[in-house]
């Protein structure tokens, strides 16, 4: 009795949670012993999916890293990113994972946990290559502005440019869709994150555009947690405060951006 019970701790000193804590989050899945995940598959490389019609990038290995050490298995459900927090708040999901910008909105919400930073990214012009007048985001007056619906780099724009210089916006259920009218020259920018866009032009995926290192501002991204189940939230931001700090969440930063994060910023 004495050695099991001396296991059973070992194995929380390893993992981080109590037998008790695993029970209190177990209990309040929508699945049992299951995370259901929604996601966008359409925010490249945090979430898309591949030409076998999985999916895969940045938030699907983090969901899947943290659904094994917390003992679940990790379903994904594709939903427009404007339809995932309501999703979440309806309880659909029990987190949602799709490059998700902690603003002070959200950060104060009482209908889901919006989680400490799993990365450091920031708004960003991504425009075509050869429209050389737009340089940086005093440039951007009078374009017209594309950005996916529901997320919040048209919201940072607005706000952070003056009242009268973005008049005219068109929004999009993913960044696929917003990149191809990009190409397609139905908008003249795209505000957008600045990893995403990289990823894509350096995999090739998207060409014939330049993302500019003007940002915005700087932005933290996360997972959101629904407000029904405080103990998954609180074992999953404790699994994020050792990823940043023993390099694991710099090391997918590495396989998916090519990217080194200033973690200092990661507040």
């Amino acid at each position: 009795m004495r050695i099991a019970r001396t296991a059973l701790l070992a194995l929380i000193a390893i993992f981080g949670v109590s037998a008790a804590s695993a029970q209190d989050y177990k209990a309040a899945l929508v699945a049992p012993d299951t995370i259901t995940v929604g996601t966008s598959g359409s925010a490249p490389p945090f979430s898309m999916t591949n030409a076998a019609g999985e999916l895969e990038g940045f938030d699907i290995d983090v969901v899947n890293l943290v659904a094994k050490q917390l003992g679940l298995t990790a379903k994904f459900e594709k939903l427009d990113f404007a339809g995932l927090l309501p999703g979440l708040t309806a309880g659909r999901f029990d987190l949602i994972a799709s490059g998700v910008t902690r603003t002070p909105e959200r950060l104060a919400s009482k209908d889901f946990f919006l989680l400490s930073p799993y990365i450091v990214n920031g708004a960003a012009i991504t425009r075509r290559e050869a429209d050389t007048d737009i340089a940086n985001w005093k440039d951007v007056c009078g374009k017209t502005m594309g950005a996916v619906r529901g997320g919040a780099f048209q919201k940072v724009a607005k706000e952070k440019l003056p009242a009268d210089c973005v008049t005219k916006s068109r929004e999009y259920p993913g960044a696929t869709e917003l990149f191809l009218d990009l190409e397609n020259r139905r908008i003249d920018f795209a505000a957008h994150d600045f990893l995403g866009p990289k990823y894509l032009a350096k995999s090739g995926k998207l060409t014939g555009t330049v993302t500019l290192d003007d940002l915005l501002s700087t932005i933290t991204q996360s997972v959101a947690v629904s407000n029904k189940n405080k103990p998954l939230a609180d074992a999953i931001d404790a699994q994020f405060e050792t990823w940043r700090k023993d390099g694991t969440l710099q090391g997918l930063a590495d396989k998916w951006f090519g990217a080194s994060i200033d973690w200092s910023k990661a507040q």
